[in-house]
């Protein structure tokens, strides 16, 4: 296998730049810490554990696991809680869009998880 089937979170409003995979990851010179397709291995990327290709259904599993996390984190802390782990806030500025990224890249990726 070549390439890896991955969803990323595109940018609705900007070509070519996807949800960085956290503030260390992401490019300081993007207003948003957006990263280009050509750093798509710093992306927020889903990914399946056999290396086929995700869906929908894996996107709103990420949803629920963020909702949960949302939910653990008002009740530990308020409303003042932070909360960067907003999958429902994310899809306001990015769409889910499916990729084929490189071995390396993947590999890359893998790092920061």
């Amino acid at each position: 296998m070549n390439t890896i089937p991955v969803i990323a979170f595109k940018n609705k409003a900007k070509k070519d730049r996807f949800l960085s995979n956290g503030p260390d990851a992401g490019d300081w010179s993007d207003d948003d810490l957006d990263v280009s397709v050509s750093e798509i291995e710093n992306a927020f990327m889903i990914w399946r554990g056999d290396l086929t290709k995700p869906t929908d259904k894996d996107v709103e599993a990420l949803k629920e696991e963020s909702k949960a996390h949302k939910n653990f984190m008002l009740d530990q802390y308020g409303t003042d809680a932070v909360i960067n782990f907003d999958v429902e806030q994310w899809l306001e500025q990015y769409e889910p869009v499916n990729l084929e990224i490189t071995k390396e890249q993947w590999e890359l990726a893998k790092e920061w998880y």
